[in-house]
């Protein structure tokens, strides 16, 4: 691509690349000048332009956008009709913005002219939400990058997509010490319902309240699978500091496995995962998930409700933003 200061007598045909007033009249960025309207420039004293120009092996600025926006478009996603270089990618259902940062990346460091700006991965959308946007920086790009891009990871679905969330049966445990307030009890149930109802409408089919012993709690998760339950949410009297807790102890004695004790998410830390069988985690829920504000749980309920596997690694790596402050639901 040619750009570059030139006389406006030669300047038809180019792309202006800074808006020039004449006469009272604009004539924008990003116009494509005409032989009449580089005559006006010209009677009007304009002696010079700056423009672009495209070469023979160069894509405009928006057939780039909409290659770009094709090539990393996935499931439930859709791209708009580029403008200035500019497409949007929206989503077309709520649900859950997946991709991995990693890859992203990838398309980003192929070529400066070349941008991809997309919400943090695992971010909770609305239909008709935008979730990423492209931006070509010039008003041209060499079609070899385009194909580079385009080439890139065959053998891969594209970028990004939003997962719908999963409508579940979930069960529903809270332990309490004599003389502990039903208020409270009572306060942490309809905020786990508006979680819930957030994301996609799950809902708690059977809720149990029992001492907070193991055999209590073991009484409890096993009338909770008996009912049909597919994810298990326990929220306890006191925080579980060890794999041998109360808690802990209950899930194993019920024949579930914990996968992991603890989180690098403040609020957040004190978060188990657990599950009875592939189809059926369980969340012991940091106390902090007793009030509306994002905190740790929020990511790991998210994901499940999601469908996708949460692993004792990808708890592990969630330090990188991971201290939350400041933010509610």
């Amino acid at each position: 691509m040619q750009f570059g200061r030139i006389p406006v007598v030669s300047a038809a045909g180019g792309i202006l690349a800074h808006s020039v007033k004449y006469n009272g009249k604009t004539l924008k960025k990003g116009t494509v000048l005409s032989a009449e309207q580089v005559r006006l420039l010209a009677e009007s004293g304009c002696e010079s332009v700056v423009i672009a120009r495209l070469e023979a092996t160069d894509l405009d600025e928006n057939e780039t956008a909409r290659r770009i926006a094709a090539r990393i478009s996935g499931e439930n996603v859709r791209s708009n009709d580029p403008s200035a270089g500019r497409s949007n990618i929206i989503s077309e259902v709520s649900g859950l913005l997946v991709y991995e940062s990693a890859e992203l990346d990838r398309f980003n460091l192929v070529s400066e002219a070349v941008t991809v700006a997309a919400l943090p991965p695992c971010t909770v959308i609305e239909a008709g939400q935008a979730v990423a946007t492209i931006k070509i920086i010039p008003y041209g790009v060499d079609v070899q990058i385009v194909r580079r891009i385009e080439q890139m990871h065959p053998d891969q679905p594209p970028l990004l997509r939003v997962t719908v969330f999963n409508q579940l049966d979930v069960g529903f445990i809270q332990t309490f010490y004599p003389g502990m307030k039903q208020s409270i009890l009572d306060k942490t149930r309809k905020i786990l319902d508006g979680r819930l109802q957030r994301l996609g409408g799950s809902k708690v089919i059977m809720e149990e309240r029992c001492e907070h012993h193991e055999g209590a709690i073991t009484v409890a998760i096993n009338r909770l699978l008996g009912s049909g339950c597919r994810m298990i949410l326990i929220a306890g009297a006191s925080a579980t500091a060890d794999r041998r807790d109360v808690i802990p102890a209950a899930i194993e004695d019920a024949g579930g496995k914990v996968t992991h004790l603890g989180m690098p998410v403040e609020p957040g830390n004190l978060l188990v995962l657990g599950e009875f069988s592939a189809d059926c985690p369980v969340i012991v829920m940091p106390g902090c998930a007793r009030a509306p504000a994002v905190n740790g749980f929020d990511w790991v309920l998210e994901r499940l409700l999601a469908g996708l596997p949460v692993t004792r690694e990808d708890i592990m790596l969630m330090g990188a933003g991971g201290y939350i402050k400041g933010s509610s639901l």
